[in-house]
C-alpha cells in the first residue's frame, strides 16, 4: 500500500492538493444557499452517512486542510531542490503523530477526566483534539526528521509554517459545522450587519435567538492575514531562514492567546482545558508559541548568525 502511494505521490500531490481547494471553493458556495438542518442546527455536522458509520465536515475539513497545506509544501519542497519524496515519508509519519498529540494534550489538560482505559485515552469520537497538541507534537517530529534526514531544519520549519496556517484556516470549517467555538452574544449592530447570513444562521444558538460572536471566524481571519504576510515575505530578502517560523508562532500565539481564547465563552470542549488552574490554551498560546517564536528568532541571531536569507535559498534563485 505504502509502496503504490509513493509511487504515484506526484499526481497525489498535484491533484489531490487541486481538488482539495475546489471541493473547499463548493462547499462555500453550497452552504450559502443551504435550508435549515433542523430547528436547532442549521448545517448537518456529519458529512456522509453510511448508516454504520459516519464522516463528520470536522474531519473533512482537518483533512483539506492537510492536503492543500501538503499541496503547497510539495510544491516549495521542489524550490528549494529537495527530494520529494522525503516530504510524503514525512506526512505518513507525521500526520497520525499529530492526531494522536492533539488527542493527548486534550486528556493531559481536560479539567474532568473520565477515562477507565487506554480506549476512552485514543477515542476522539468520544472527546476532543487541540491544535496545540498537533503543533507541539509536528514540531518535535521536525526536529528528530531533519536530523535523521541531514536537512536544514530551519528550513523545513518555514516551509511548514505555511501549511499550518492554511490547515488552521481550513479546520476552523468544521467548527462552524459543530456549531462551537463562539464567543458571547453580539451586542454591535455594526458586527451583525457585515457578517454574511449563512454566518449568522449558524451563530443563532441562544435560547432567545441570540447570534454569538463566531470565533471560529475571526481566528481563521487573523491567520489569512498571516499566511498572505509569508506567502509574501519569502519572495523577499526579507527574513533569514527560520525567522518566518518563529513570526508564525508568534503570530498565532499573539491571535489565539490574548484575543480568540479571552473571547470565547464555550461550544468547544477544548475552552475547558486547565492548566494550573487557569485556561490551558491562552497559557500554551501566550508562552509556548508567542514567547517561544520570539525566542526562537533572537537566539538564531546570536548562535546561527550565518543563517541565509530564505529567498536565497530557492534553487530558481541560484541558477
Amino acid at each position: 500500500m505504502i509502496e503504490t502511494l509513493k509511487k504515484h505521490k506526484k499526481a497525489i500531490y498535484l491533484y489531490g492538493g487541486l481538488l482539495a481547494g475546489f471541493l473547499f471553493l463548493i462547499f462555500i458556495a453550497i452552504i450559502t444557499q443551504s435550508t435549515p438542518y433542523s430547528s436547532t442546527r442549521f448545517y448537518n455536522p456529519v458529512a456522509i452517512d453510511f448508516g454504520f458509520a459516519q464522516i463528520a465536515w470536522y474531519a473533512v475539513f482537518i483533512l483539506t486542510g492537510i492536503s492543500i497545506g501538503a499541496y503547497l509544501a510539495y510544491l516549495e519542497f521542489k524550490k528549494v531542490g529537495w527530494n520529494t519524496d522525503l516530504l510524503f515519508d514525512a506526512l505518513l509519519i507525521a500526520v497520525p503523530l499529530s492526531i494522536i498529540g492533539s488527542r493527548l494534550y486534550y486528556v493531559i489538560f481536560d479539567p474532568n477526566p473520565n477515562y477507565s482505559n487506554f480506549i476512552d485515552v485514543i477515542n476522539i469520537n468520544n472527546g476532543g483534539l487541540s491544535i496545540h497538541g498537533a503543533v507541539i507534537t509536528a514540531f518535535i517530529f521536525v526536529i528528530i526528521f531533519t536530523k535523521r534526514k541531514k536537512l536544514n531544519f530551519w528550513l523545513l520549519a518555514d516551509i511548514l509554517a505555511i501549511g499550518f496556517f492554511v490547515g488552521q484556516i481550513i479546520g476552523r470549517w468544521g467548527n462552524f459545522m459543530n456549531a462551537e467555538a463562539y464567543g458571547p452574544v453580539i451586542e454591535s449592530q455594526f458586527i451583525l450587519n457585515i457578517l454574511p447570513d449563512f454566518i449568522k444562521n449558524q451563530m443563532n444558538i441562544g435560547l432567545r435567538g441570540e447570534i454569538y460572536h463566531p470565533t471560529f471566524l475571526y481566528e481563521g481571519i487573523w491567520n489569512f492575514f498571516g499566511l498572505v504576510f509569508l506567502l509574501i515575505a519569502r519572495r523577499k530578502r526579507w527574513f533569514k531562514v527560520g525567522d518566518m517560523f518563529g513570526l508564525y508562532l508568534i503570530w498565532y500565539g499573539l491571535g489565539r492567546g490574548a484575543i480568540i481564547e479571552p473571547l470565547r465563552t464555550g461550544g468547544d470542549p477544548g475552552d475547558a482545558l486547565r492548566m494550573f488552574g487557569l485556561p490551558a490554551n491562552i497559557i500554551l498560546s501566550l508562552t509556548l508559541f508567542m514567547l517561544g517564536g520570539a525566542a526562537i528568532i533572537i537566539v538564531k541571531k546570536i548562535i546561527y548568525k550565518d543563517q541565509k536569507y530564505y529567498v536565497d535559498m530557492l534553487v530558481e534563485n541560484q541558477e
